[in-house]
């Protein structure tokens, strides 16, 4: 039974830290005006993330050559 309980408190627990994380990015996406750069490169990477992926880790290697 106190199994029970405690997956019971970890699925509540999960939940809430979900929802709060759907609430905290939605604010931030509703904060930010369209068209900034920060707006722009957060959906060219959910577009494509394996390429933004490739692209960051070919500018790091170019600055760490320097």
């Amino acid at each position: 039974m106190a199994s029970e309980d405690a997956l019971g408190k970890v699925k509540e627990v999960s939940e809430g830290i979900r929802e709060t994380a759907r609430t905290v990015r939605q604010n931030l996406e509703e904060g930010q005006p369209p068209g900034q750069a920060v707006a722009i490169l957060r959906d060219v990477v959910r577009e494509a993330p394996l390429p933004s992926l490739l692209v960051a880790f070919m500018l790091g290697l170019l600055i760490a050559r320097r």
